[in-house]
């Protein structure tokens, strides 16, 4: 008689949250690469309200693919902490115009010389960096069993 185990990881909400960032987030990114869009100060605008350049769209493209991988992979936590910190951070810092340069001709800045960011994408990051730490930090153990089978 042959006894089959197996293992079934549960959608915890970290696993959740890490898979519809990833997804969103990728798409921000894909989508950024082909939007011919301005928004009213002339830089490319995913949606005509998130600033898109190329820069911005690799570092979500990076962003949400890690996060579509760290859902299938279990490691859901750790990605939502650390793009809890990462996203949070960026959004903060990006409200102080101090940090932002401009890089050539008419451009009225980027930040930290990289990226453009308007405040949709202040907010984008504010809001989904504090949700990701909330899950990631509070949300550890819900729904974090596994249900295990033993068939005959």
């Amino acid at each position: 008689m042959i006894m089959v185990q197996e293992t079934r990881a549960t959608w915890t909400p970290n696993r959740i949250l890490a898979l519809i960032l990833g997804i969103v987030f990728t798409v921000l990114g894909v989508v950024g690469f082909f939007t011919p869009t301005e928004n009213g100060t002339g830089v490319i605008a995913v949606f005509g309200i998130f600033d898109a350049d190329t820069f911005g769209n690799i570092f979500y493209l990076i962003t949400g693919l890690l996060g579509i991988a760290a859902a299938f992979m279990g490691q859901s936590v750790t990605y939502n902490r650390v793009f809890g910190v990462i996203y949070t951070l960026i959004g903060l810092l990006g409200l102080i115009p101090a940090l932002y340069f401009p890089v050539y001709g008419n451009d009225n800045g980027r930040f930290l010389g990289l990226t453009h960011l308007s405040v949709a994408d202040h907010v984008l990051h504010i809001v989904v960096g504090l949700i990701a730490l909330a899950i990631g930090f509070y949300l550890v153990n819900a729904g974090r069993a596994t249900r295990s089978e033993t068939r005959l």
